[in-house]
């Protein structure tokens, strides 16, 4: 079962909880897809990716995103006793 849903909005990502309880998110991984040149002026498509370190429970998180084109991302959680980790898609 899916536990987050992230969107963009402007230059942030928003993750909240799909049933809007909170929940304890460990870290998050943000995916961006960039443009990169090639010493011999070849363009190409690039995923770097952020990791940040959360460590807080809650129900809505916003995590800046400095203007580049977000692809996807990963929330590493606790529920319960388990540690998990959901893949999002944006």
């Amino acid at each position: 079962m899916t536990e987050f849903k992230a969107r963009v909005e402007g230059e942030k990502v928003i993750l909240e909880t799909v049933n809007g309880n909170p929940l304890h998110i460990r870290e998050v991984i943000v995916k961006y897809s960039v443009t990169s040149l090639s010493p011999t002026d070849e363009r190409g498509r690039r995923v770097i990716s952020e990791e940040n370190v959360i460590e807080k429970t809650v129900n809505k998180l916003e995590i800046p995103t400095r203007g580049l084109e977000v692809i996807a991302v990963s929330v590493i959680f606790k529920k319960g006793d388990f540690t998990l980790r959901e893949d999002l898609s944006i």
